[in-house]
């Protein structure tokens, strides 16, 4: 009897932790910045030490209407150590977009929120190619943002419209859409998941040996803390 009440015991003490909700956060790491073509940005050191597992979210933007052929080359680190700079090790490398960026000044202010966003002529300004993301630049940067691209007005309207409602109020004197002409995207995305052995990660957006196009990084963070 008591060997089959400790069975049930532990049997729901299993039960429990197999239905309980995971810990799980997103942190910012690097936010939206140019990288001039010919200059690297180191991106921020992250301690890994408090996350079971740890995934490294890249967004890579064109931003300067060149001719793109060879595109940046975003390096991924892990560190063997907790501290110093003696023991980054190479995890991945992956391209950057290639392509000649276009680039479209928004038509008037845009609240957060909003879907349809003004554009003077969008078909003559190689907008009206859908299903893909585009990049606003911010005039500050972090306040730039992608969005989807879902379809337009034609020249006639004036307008485009995207998936998702702005993040953040853009305007015309601060917001330039970047996009390429046809189907290829101005912008590469990344998930890497870190080994769960690794103490620290950064990323390196190394714009060095590109064509000459300038681009904006950013990265994010998302991770386990808690099981």
């Amino acid at each position: 009897m008591l060997k089959k009440l400790l069975f049930i015991i532990l049997f729901l003490s299993f039960a429990v932790n197999a239905n309980a909700a995971l810990t799980k956060a997103v942190e910012s790491v690097d936010t939206w910045a140019e990288v001039t073509a010919g200059t690297v940005r180191e991106g921020a050191t992250t301690d890994l030490s408090p996350n079971y597992q740890t995934n490294l979210c890249i967004d890579v933007s064109l931003s300067e209407a060149t001719a793109e052929t060879i595109g940046a080359t975003i390096v991924v680190q892990i560190s063997s150590n907790t501290t110093g700079d003696a023991d980054w090790i190479v995890l991945t490398t992956l391209g950057g977009p290639t392509g000649t960026g276009i680039s479209k000044a928004l038509g008037g202010t845009e609240a957060v929120g909003q879907t349809v966003l003004s554009v003077d002529n969008p078909a003559t300004a190689n907008l009206n190619h859908h299903g893909k993301l585009l990049f606003i630049e911010n005039t500050t940067p972090a306040n730039s943002e992608l969005v989807y691209s879902v379809s337009d007005s034609g020249d006639a309207g004036d307008t485009i419209t995207v998936q998702d409602g702005l993040t953040t109020e853009q305007t015309a004197a601060a917001s330039t859409i970047w996009s390429i002409d046809g189907t290829a995207s101005a912008i590469a995305q990344y998930v890497v998941n870190i080994p769960d052995t690794a103490y620290r990660v950064r990323v390196l957006y190394d714009n060095i040996n590109s064509t000459g196009a300038d681009i904006f990084t950013r990265a994010r963070i998302t991770k386990m803390t808690g099981i």
